[in-house]
Parts: C-alpha cells; sequence; structure tokens
C-alpha cells in the first residue's frame, strides 16, 4: 500500500509497506523503498505517488521527503503470489507515468556527516502479514 495512512505516522512506526532504511539514534532518514499495490490502479490509497497528481505526495512522510523509490510488482491487479517476472527498485517494467520514482531506480546517494551510528534497515508494514509481505532477495549498501 506504499505510503497509505504514512503522513500521521512517524520515523518510528511502520510508515511505509517496504523498507525503511535510517542512521543514528534517534532515527535518521537516509531512504525508503516503498511497495505499492499495482502500477495501474486508481486507488490513491494503495498506489504510488504520481506526478501527475499533486495530492499524492500528502501520503508521502515530510521526513522522507523526496528520497525514496516506489513500484509495484504488479501492472493491473494485486495477486497473492511473489511477482518475479518484476522485481521490485529496478526500473525495469514500471509505469513511468503513474509511479513517481520509475524513472530513478536503483542506485540511490546520500551525503551525511561522518558518523560511527549504525545504519538500519527496517521492514515495514502496517498489515497481517498474508496482506503485506514482500520478497527480498538482496539488498546491499555501501558506505564510502
Amino acid at each position: 500500500d506504499a505510503f497509505w495512512q504514512s503522513p500521521r505516522r512517524t520515523i518510528d512506526d511502520s510508515y511505509v509497506d517496504g523498507l525503511s532504511i535510517t542512521h543514528g539514534n534517534p532515527r535518521k532518514h537516509l531512504w525508503t523503498l516503498a511497495v505499492g499495490n499495482s502500477e495501474l490502479t486508481d486507488h490513491l490509497e494503495v498506489r504510488c505517488p504520481r506526478d501527475t497528481d499533486p495530492f499524492d505526495f500528502t501520503r508521502v512522510p515530510d521526513f522522507v521527503g523526496n528520497n525514496f523509490y516506489c513500484e509495484a510488482g504488479y501492472e493491473t491487479m494485486d495477486e497473492a503470489r511473489i511477482a518475479w517476472e518484476d522485481p521490485l527498485w529496478d526500473g525495469q517494467q514500471c509505469v513511468s507515468s503513474t509511479a513517481q520514482s520509475c524513472s530513478r531506480c536503483g542506485w540511490f546517494h546520500r551525503d551525511i556527516m561522518p558518523s560511527q551510528k549504525d545504519i538500519e534497515v527496517r521492514w515495514c508494514a502496517d498489515q497481517r502479514r498474508q496482506d503485506e509481505d514482500f520478497y527480498t532477495d538482496l539488498l546491499e549498501i555501501w558506505v564510502l
């Protein structure tokens, strides 16, 4: 459901269906990898924010800003299975006119002050696992 109900949530909540990447204590946002329900759905509450609808971005929490990717594994209807044919956040098979971040999926880069603080990755969801699970095969974080 991507960022559904997120504006009233904090960085310490499950504010996204997807991955939250933060550092430090208290948490500071680095990046969010959001999972939308389907690429072409018109259901505002479950889709990725669209460039063509500024209201969509009111669902993205202020602390996230533009530091996120959002993609769905299904083009039209979500299905109760792993979408092997369309891996998330790779920028492929992503409907760029509807999914805000399709054109910039892949590597992300953030400059932060030097720190000894840990980087934390959280798998977040706001509903039960049977409805919100997403498969993660590989996540690389490089610190340069």
